[in-house]
């Protein structure tokens, strides 16, 4: 493997080949509905059993090492798998689907595109901005909130469930967050309508 989208495009063959239901999140979902920029991981989480961990671990070329031990991730709330990639270098992150509404919304909104060539489960754009959102609140990271905004940005002020996202937010405690993100994508938007 050379880059990291080898590595991203080896787990959705084995994840797709063994059926187990996933979605990719964070800067691999970001960069498909907004501005893509350079990452050095990847985020899935799954909604899998004990066996078909086995299975995909097994399945998994010798380039992935798997960490042994589970983790609790103090972000998400929810368990997760460390894989790395030692010859890229690349990391690639398993969280498993948690109990969290906003978790299991998006999860059942979740829809099938295409990415890095092949068929991939992603959250809705909405659910992008609102995880999003909800992560440059919580552990306060910019690069969070520049990929909300990218994400509006991109898709546009019309095409978005402006009421999913603010009742989300609203969840969440986010709304003054969002507006923030939402004035810098409508400079976007007022450029695209006076170009």
């Amino acid at each position: 493997m050379k880059h990291g989208e080898d590595a991203v495009g080896a787990l959705l063959d084995v994840l797709n080949a063994l059926g187990i239901e996933y979605m990719v999140v964070g800067s691999f979902s970001s960069n498909r509905y907004g501005v893509p920029r350079a990452t050095n991981d990847a985020d899935f989480v799954l909604r899998v059993i004990a066996p078909q961990k086995e299975q995909l671990y097994a399945a998994l070329s010798s380039s992935f090492r798997v960490d042994p031990q589970a983790s609790f991730e103090m972000v998400t709330g929810t368990w997760r798998q460390i894989i790395e990639i030692p010859e890229i270098p690349f990391t690639i992150e398993l969280f498993e689907l948690s109990r969290d509404p906003h978790d299991q919304s998006r999860f059942a909104r979740r829809t099938r595109l295409t990415l890095l060539s092949r068929d991939a489960w992603l959250p809705t754009p909405e659910d992008v901005v609102i995880q999003k959102i909800r992560w440059s609140h919580a552990a306060k990271r910019s690069k969070d909130f520049d990929d909300a905004v990218a994400v509006m940005a991109v898709q546009g002020g019309a095409s978005l469930d402006w009421s999913y996202i603010e009742r989300w937010c609203g969840e969440h405690g986010t709304l003054e967050r969002l507006a923030e993100a939402k004035a810098e994508a409508a400079q976007v938007w007022e450029m695209n309508d006076a170009g």
